[in-house]
Order: structure tokens, then sequence, then C-alpha cells
């Protein structure tokens, strides 16, 4: 039987799964399309802000201090040290007072001594036109023994100067020739014998040292310290370990001493009592090593076990008294170590000293000569003047006297004025701004002392070149005071604009002067720290908009938001305020939008 074939039949295009496939990969694709070139784009935001109508100020704020609108600073004409300060500060001061003055007790004298010259002076020649009375021909025939007698005085004070230089040579020939010999000299065979006796004392000091320390560290003498070698040095192990080195150092070193110590006589050659002593002065530095290696020992025990506070206090004071011990005969070694040498030179030395009294005493009598020669004029002049004194005043006398009296009397105007020259007094009304000076205190007369101010204040303020041209003669300005805080408001007016420019720190500053108004409740103090607002100008019923605004490409113009759409609008400018905000003379209307920036999606 002949088999049927089937043929399958075929699907259609349109149900067939490679159709929807397609189907839906268009779809996407078609859809990105749509997204990246068909669909419209969002509007753009901005930063907006609106016309506004209202006020407009223009400041500009500065810092100053207070001074004082007249002051003069006064100082001394001499330098000295202040003896009276009469006012204080914030005192009102009137024209001729006494302010501060320096100590006058010298200047004081000066001008009591010129008063009594000039006193003298007159009297002098009153007595000389007067004619000489019988007391005053005696009291010159006074002066003459008066003279006579300081003659005589200054030649027996001469005479036991001399006597006393005499004796002084005599005693550096004696010891010229106990030094002489140098090395053999008694001097040196004395310092010797000294160095002799101390090395012997010394041993005793090593010796007692050496056991102190062994009794605590017990190399030697083992049994010792068997209470509280467990605890010795407990903190710090390596301390102990130093002290033992130290003790075989300290113990070979003393055994050396002890060899050339016990060798030793006052007939030794020198150079075997050097050795010696050198050797001495070794042990005895490594002795106070190991003293003070044992304190550190000590140091680092602490009292545990049998060992008690009390006997570990009493260790550390057997051994800080050994150590003082050795390090004093050490310091006592050197120096007779140094006074050996001392008397080694000691021969120079005398000899210097020789020459020395000679020349004093050489001295001595000359100025002897001199000054009794001295004496004698006087004894002279007052003979003189007493003989002149017996016999009728003539004219060149009264004439002389004159002259006498005429400089004594310009010697204390000149004292008076030196007197006054340490005298601070006001030259004019006002009150003490300033007193810098103190009962004691030096002061030189290139010193500014104090300070007068007037009772009105004003204040100076730097306004750089970038503001200057908005300041001017008569505005006000609103000032505050740190030390007053925020709320104290003082008010102020422009007095003054230099025209001269200041350069600080390559910007270019004026100086602005204002006036400063008190009101009466607060004390103000010259330099007080002051901040200065400046009304500069104000525009009442202006337009305006952030200056933020504005944009330039040529002329100024700003954009304004019409019906959703962007407009260049040109513009006329005005003042610029505070607080970033521009007047607009032309070209907007109050209510109008403006365009600050654009708002990036």
């Amino acid at each position: 039987m002949d088999q049927e074939i089937i043929i399958p039949k075929k699907k259609k295009w349109y149900k067939q799964k490679k159709f929807y496939i397609i189907v839906v990969v268009g779809l996407i694709l078609l859809s990105m399309v749509y997204a990246k070139f068909l669909k419209p784009e969002p509007a753009p935001e901005y930063e907006t802000a609106k016309v506004e109508l209202g006020t407009l100020t223009q400041t500009v704020d500065a810092t100053g201090n207070v001074e004082s609108a007249g002051e003069v600073s006064l100082r001394f004409e001499n330098g000295g040290r202040v003896g009276v300060i009469y006012k204080k500060s914030g005192d009102d001061v009137k024209k001729g007072e006494k302010i501060v003055s320096l100590n006058l007790s010298a200047l004081g004298a000066a001008v009591a001594q010129a008063s009594a010259n000039v006193q003298k002076a007159q009297a002098d020649l009153d007595k000389v036109l007067a004619g000489n009375t019988d007391e005053y021909v005696n009291s010159m025939k006074a002066k003459v023994d008066q003279a006579k007698a300081n003659l005589d005085q200054i030649k027996a004070t001469y005479d036991d100067s001399i006597a006393n230089a005499q004796a002084a040579l005599e005693t550096a020939r004696l010891n010229l020739e106990l030094s002489e010999g140098g090395e053999d000299s008694q001097i040196v065979e004395d310092a010797y014998d000294d160095l002799v006796a101390l090395l012997n004392s010394t041993q005793s000091t090593l010796s007692s040292a050496l056991t102190e320390a062994d009794n605590i560290l017990g190399i030697d003498n083992i049994l010792s310290n068997d209470d509280f070698d467990d605890v010795l040095s407990v903190l710090n192990s390596s301390k102990l370990n130093i002290a033992n080195s130290k003790y075989h150092s300290a113990k070979a070193a003393k055994i050396d001493a002890d060899g050339m110590i016990n060798s030793l006589s006052f007939t030794n050659e020198h150079d075997s009592m050097d050795w010696a002593a050198n050797t001495t002065e070794d042990a005895l530095s490594a002795m106070k090593d190991l003293m003070f290696a044992v304190v550190e020992v000590l140091d680092n025990t602490t009292p545990v076990g049998s060992l008690t506070s009390a006997e570990l206090s009493t260790l550390k004071i057997n051994v800080q008294a050994d150590y003082v011990a050795v390090n004093t005969a050490y310091t006592n070694l050197v120096n007779e170590i140094q006074a050996v040498e001392t008397a080694k030179s000691s021969y120079s030395t005398f000899q210097v000293t020789h020459q020395n009294t000679q020349a004093n005493l050489d001295n001595l009598k000359k100025k002897k000569t001199a000054d009794t020669a001295a004496y004698q004029a006087l004894v002279d002049q007052s003979q003189a003047n007493y003989d002149d004194a017996k016999n009728p005043p003539r004219d060149v006398d009264v004439a002389s006297y004159d002259a006498s009296l005429a400089g004594a009397q310009a010697s204390l105007a000149q004292a008076v004025a030196n007197r006054n020259k340490s005298v601070i007094i006001a030259p004019v009304d006002g009150v003490i701004g300033k007193i810098d000076a103190k009962v004691g205190e030096y002061v030189s007369s290139g010193e500014d002392v104090v300070k007068i101010v007037s009772p009105h204040f004003e204040i100076k303020v730097d306004i750089p070149e970038t503001d200057i041209t908005k300041v001017s003669f008569g505005d006000e300005a609103e000032i505050k005071l740190d030390a007053f805080g925020e709320d104290v408001k003082f008010a102020g007016m422009v007095t003054e604009i230099e025209i001269g420019e200041t350069v600080i720190q390559d910007v270019v500053y004026y100086t602005v002067t204002l006036t400063l108004e008190e009101d009466g409740e607060n004390e103000i103090l010259n330099g007080m720290t002051a901040d200065v607002l400046f009304f500069t100008e104000e525009k009442e019923n202006v337009l305006y908009i952030p200056s933020r605004a504005v944009r330039n490409n040529g002329s100024k113009y700003v954009r304004v938001l019409k019906d959703d759409e962007v407009e260049e609008v040109a513009v006329k400018l005005g003042l610029r305020g505070d607080d970033g905000l521009i007047e607009i003379i032309e070209g907007l209307e109050e209510g109008q939008e403006v365009i600050i920036k654009v708002i990036e999606n």
C-alpha cells in the first residue's frame, strides 16, 4: 500500500516569532529617536529680581582713633628722676600750673647755695663799704691761723702716710727676700709642707668613703649588706653594675694614692710630692664618682623586705656625708696644689709688690711737696688778706666786691633756671591727657612726659582712593566707639579732607578728619577705637536693581523677561548704593523683572 506523504503547512509571516522581535526592536529604536530629536526642550529657568522704587543710600565705612582736637606734648629740658607728680590723667590744668617735677634736691640745694653766695657777696661788699671792723680784722687773723694749722695738718698727714708706705716697703722687701731662690725658697718649702700634711689627712677621708661604699655594695665585705642586697637598685639594675665597676676603680686609685703618700716625708723631692698630689687628686676624683654612683643605687632602692624606710634614709645620709667629705677634700687638695704653684711664682709677685710700694712711697713724697706748697700759698693768701683788712678799702677793692656780687647773682639766676628746666609747667589751659612717668623713674630730656589735650575730640580715618570721591566736606557720619559697644552711637561731621595721599601696602589712602559730638553721658578718652560710617549720599523715590544684573557690551544693558521672552534693554545708571544696589535712571519701570543669571538644570 502506498505511503501517504504529508507536507506541513507553512506559517504566515506575521505569525512568526521573528516578526515580533523585529517589531519590538523597532519600537524601542523609534522611541529613542523621538526622545533625542523630536521631544521639545524644557524652557530655561532664571534667577530674577524686580525693579523696585524706594530710598537708595550710599555709605563709606572706616576705622580710626579718637584724638584731641588740640594737644601739646611736654618734656623736661634736663634728664633726671621724677620727684613729684602734681596732676593725674583727666585733671583740668591751668596755664602756669606745675604738672611734674624731677627730684629737685640737688637743684634746690644749688639754688640755696647760690642764694647764700649772693647774700655773702652782698655782705662782703657792705662790709668793705662800711670799713673793716675789729671783729673782721680779727677774723682775718683767725683765717691766717687756720691756714697755718691746715698746713701743719697736711704735713702731719703726709708724714703718717709716708711712714706707713715705708713700712709696707719693708714688708715687701722681706717677702721678696723670703721668695728668692725659686723652688728652694722658704715660701715654696712652706707650701710643700702644707701639701704633705694635707695629703696625709686625705687618706682617712678616702678610707672612710670606700668603707661606706663597701658596706652598701658588699663587694669586699660580702656580709655587710645581707639584709638588703636583694633590693639594691631594684628600680634600675644598671646603676648597681655601674657602682660596682666604679668601686674597683676607686679602690685601685686609693691603693695607688696610699702607696705614694705613705712613702712621703717633708724631705722628699718636690717632684715626688707633686706626683703624690696628682695621684691623690685622681683617687679623690674616682672616689667622688663612686660615691655619686652609690647615691644613685640608693635612689633606685625601695624599702621592702627587711630594709625599712628609716634604714634606707640612714644609708643615704651616711653616703651623702662621705660624698661631701670627699668633695671637700678634693677642693682643698686642688687649692693646695694651686698654692704651691703660686708660691713658685711668688718671687715675681713680690718683686712687683716691692716695685709698687717703692713707687707709692716716691709718689707720696712728691705729693707732700706739691700739697705743702699749695697750703703754704693759702697761708700766704690769708696773710695778705689780713694785711689788707688792716688798711682802709680802696676803689679797686670795692670794684672787685661789686664784680663778686654780680657773679654771685648771675650764678643764682643760672641755678634757678636749671631748677625750672626740671619742672614741667602747663603752657596752656586744658586737660591732662597722659602722664608717662612714675615717681622715682628716670626720664631723659628727649622723652615726651606730659600730654595736654583740648576737651574737644576729633577722629582721623584713612579712606581708600576708590571711596574718597564719595566723601565730601560737611558729610555726616555715625560713630561707634568700641569702649561703649554697638548700642551707643555718636554723631560726627567731616571737617577736613587731606589732598595729599598716603600709601599703605601699595594702596593709596587719603586722611579724613571728623568732629565728634559728645553726648554728655559717656566719658570719651583720647586714643579710643572708633568705627565710622559716612552717609555720603541718599536718594528717595528712585528705581534700583541689584548691580549684578547690569551687563556691559560697550554700553550698559540688562535682560528683562517680557511674556516669557528675554529682551535686552539699554539702561542709564545713577547712584551706586549699599548692599550691591544701583540706581536706574532710564530704561526700566517699577515691577519689571530683570535677569540676574540663568539657573542650570
